[in-house]
């Protein structure tokens, strides 16, 4: 859980650091940042302690409720209301806090005429260049209300980008389960059957009026956008070790980005990757050829994953670690399990140490 809220976070800042710092602060032009569906998000109040905000104006929408909520707690909170620089904007309109450069506003995405109209009135310029944030959002929503969503901010926005962080792949049994788990909580994963996969969701922007999009999982955005320190320092934070589980639930999720009429252009999902760094070249450790051979059937299969396995002699493998069913329960598996081709047959058994929890020769 850890892991999954840091990468979509570290995502998302990536991204809204790139457009503010390198396209548009350093230029010393305006951007606009709306953030679709903010929730208790805290983006605004992070790049503007680390400075990015100069030229930039940061509107959040949400329910009227949840944006009510989170007006309150800002006002509540001392560090979050200077940061703001409340100017009493509130009451006008869908407008719930109102700074210098933030909006909070409370209004139904679905409701795209009355979103435009706040907007608006809030002071949004569809001149300036925009980045439409949408994490985790447009997916709760119906496929006919968010493809019009998207398509008016390409539409309406003479020069616009949109990063866009939500699930895919609902086809496999991690997907199944994830479906289920937002069902639960009534929040169904609405796009997932028309948009399923990467590929879909790049047709979709461009098929909307975007004319760059980029897309890819989590597991790639880790490797080549996720400096090779904060890999080390993220490891380091705490005991880790189920990496599977881990780049399962990635592959499970994406980032896209997309643009139009940007001067320069916003790819950032191009421009910055760079290949993972490797300490000499990549040799190849050993192989095993594979034939078919006749099987004993009452041999017990290898019941376990993220396990590894050795040719220690000609036609014998020797498996240690990984995960399974041990004692009727799953664990870290402790014993070894052996295979041993003889006479046309592979034989299996398991090599089991009375006491595993104590080293070998002590």
């Amino acid at each position: 859980f850890h892991r999954g809220y840091y990468i979509r976070a570290r995502a998302v800042d990536h991204y809204a650091q790139d457009a503010a710092r390198v396209e548009y602060n350093f230029l010393m032009l305006s951007l606009q940042i709306l953030s679709l569906g903010a929730g208790f998000d805290s983006l605004y109040f992070r790049l503007k302690d680390i400075g990015l905000l100069h030229h930039t104006v940061v509107y959040e929408v949400d329910f009227p409720n949840v944006a009510c909520q989170k007006a309150t707690l800002i006002k509540r909170m001392k560090e979050l209301s200077a940061l703001v620089g409340d100017i009493g904007g509130e009451g006008l309109g869908a407008i719930t806090f109102s700074g210098e450069d933030y909006k909070l506003l409370g209004v139904d995405l679905a409701e795209l005429s009355e979103l435009e109209r706040a907007l608006e009135e809030a002071g949004l310029d569809n001149e300036i260049p925009t980045l439409f944030i949408a994490e985790v959002v447009l997916t709760y929503m119906e496929n006919s209300r968010s493809d019009a969503l998207i398509q008016w901010a390409a539409e309406h926005f003479s020069q616009a980008c949109f990063l866009l962080y939500e699930q895919m792949h609902p086809e496999d049994p991690f997907g199944h389960v994830m479906q289920q788990h937002f069902s639960q909580l009534n929040s169904a994963l609405r796009s997932l059957a028309q948009y399923p996969d990467c590929e879909a969701q790049q047709r979709r922007f461009f098929e909307k009026g975007w004319t760059e999009c980029s897309v890819m999982d989590m597991n790639k955005f880790f490797t080549y956008f996720t400096p090779e320190e904060e890999q080390q320092r993220v490891q380091a934070l705490e005991p880790f070790d189920e990496f599977e589980e881990w780049h399962l639930k990635c592959s499970h999720y994406f980032v896209l980005t997309a643009s139009k009429g940007m001067e320069p252009s916003w790819t950032p999902l191009l421009s910055s990757m760079t290949v993972p760094h490797c300490d000499g070249p990549v040799r190849m450790a050993g192989s095993i050829t594979a034939a078919v051979c006749a099987v004993h059937s009452e041999i017990s299969g290898l019941r376990r994953y993220g396990h590894h396995s050795v040719l220690i002699k000609p036609n014998v493998i020797l498996t240690t670690g990984g995960f399974g069913e041990e004692d009727g329960r799953h664990c870290r598996m402790r014993n070894f399990h052996v295979l041993i081709k003889h006479a046309g047959y592979w034989k299996a058994d398991c090599v089991k140490k009375e006491d595993p929890d104590k080293r070998w020769g002590e």
